[in-house]
């Protein structure tokens, strides 16, 4: 015969509705409490049927995760945060990894939608006015994470134009004026677009020049960062500092710098973003822009949760502020 919830609150001392409570996610119980209903659960042998539970709730206690790359330190925070909270709640996470492609997103949309999840969380690339027109369309409870959208999705990111403007300030601040920037890729048309005019808006608010020629397109990875640098070194020997848009691209510029026979940052000075790991293995370690990407996981989810449990949210719209991370990359001249 099959165990029940009633058999467990029995050997237990609770109500079955606590039981049910706590083998659910719902942490309304003492730790004491909790710990005994699941002990007691396993000895039993309890297996709740969650196909027979999810037409009787119309929940299937899943989030759908569709992310670019969890081989990516960035988006594994992410994630990490994510998973967090969905587990706070009793929820499990069905994760897609898309590469950002479009295709893999719309497929993985549908096929999420397929399996019920209760709510999906966007953490992939730029979304594709397709993928958004789905979701809005499968009515299925979602939240964007660490992604520009427009409104009608509620969001969490970082204000990358605010963040890139005070990396560039600092430059600016330790007497820099001739500032080259190495930015993200075209694929990337977002946070690359978005670090570009941080860049050129703290350029233009203390009253220094933008060059194009300064602007040097990598794609976010460390061999693009040593290519830009090249470039900009050929462009301009009077360079005293660079914005890199990425950390792995700003430890290439370090490495480019020194190659070319200058130090860093005696001869210039260089600054990241991301504060990934990476930015603590170059020489000198890479000054930069920390993203705080388990809280903007953490804060997703939550809103999330209230999106599924038709709560009101605060704001449809959260950005997370970032930290400047200092380190030994960047030199004042004044």
């Amino acid at each position: 015969m099959a165990v029940t919830l009633k058999d467990i609150a029995e050997k237990v001392g609770v109500t079955e509705s606590t039981v049910s409570r706590v083998l659910n996610g719902i942490p309304k119980a003492s730790e004491k409490t909790q710990k005994k209903i699941f002990k007691v659960a396993a000895e039993l042998g309890y297996n709740p049927n969650q196909i027979a539970r999810s037409l009787v709730t119309k929940e299937t206690k899943t989030i759908g995760l569709i992310i670019s790359d969890l081989a990516n330190t960035y988006f594994a925070r992410v994630a990490s945060g994510i998973e967090k909270i969905a587990s706070k709640y009793g929820y499990s996470l069905v994760i897609s990894t898309t590469g950002g492609q479009e295709n893999a997103e719309l497929k993985y949309i549908n096929l999420l939608q397929e399996k019920r999840v209760d709510g999906l969380l966007f953490a992939s690339g730029k979304m594709p006015v397709s993928c958004r027109k789905l979701l809005i369309k499968s009515e299925i409870p979602t939240v964007v994470v660490a992604r520009e959208v427009a409104e009608e999705l509620p969001s969490v990111h970082i204000d990358n134009v605010k963040e890139s403007y005070r990396a560039v300030e600092y430059l600016i601040k330790a007497g820099h004026t001739k500032i080259a920037m190495i930015s993200g890729s075209a694929v990337d048309k977002e946070s690359g677009a978005y670090r570009i005019q941080g860049y050129k808006k703290a350029l233009n608010d203390n009253n220094l020049e933008i060059k194009e020629d300064l602007i040097v397109e990598g794609n976010f990875k460390l061999a693009s960062g040593i290519r830009a640098m090249n470039k900009l070194l050929q462009i301009n020997k009077n360079i005293t500092a660079v914005f890199a848009a990425s950390d792995e691209m700003g430890v290439g510029a370090i490495k480019a710098i020194k190659k070319a026979g200058l130090k860093v940052p005696h001869d210039i000075s260089v600054i990241g973003f991301d504060n990934n790991i990476i930015s603590l293995a170059s020489e000198p370690e890479l000054t930069t822009i920390s993203q705080p990407e388990e809280k903007l996981g953490q804060q997703a989810m939550e809103m999330l949760y209230k999106v599924i449990k038709e709560q009101p949210l605060t704001a449809h719209k959260i950005y997370l502020p970032c930290q400047l991370i200092k380190r030994n990359s960047v030199q004042s001249i004044i």
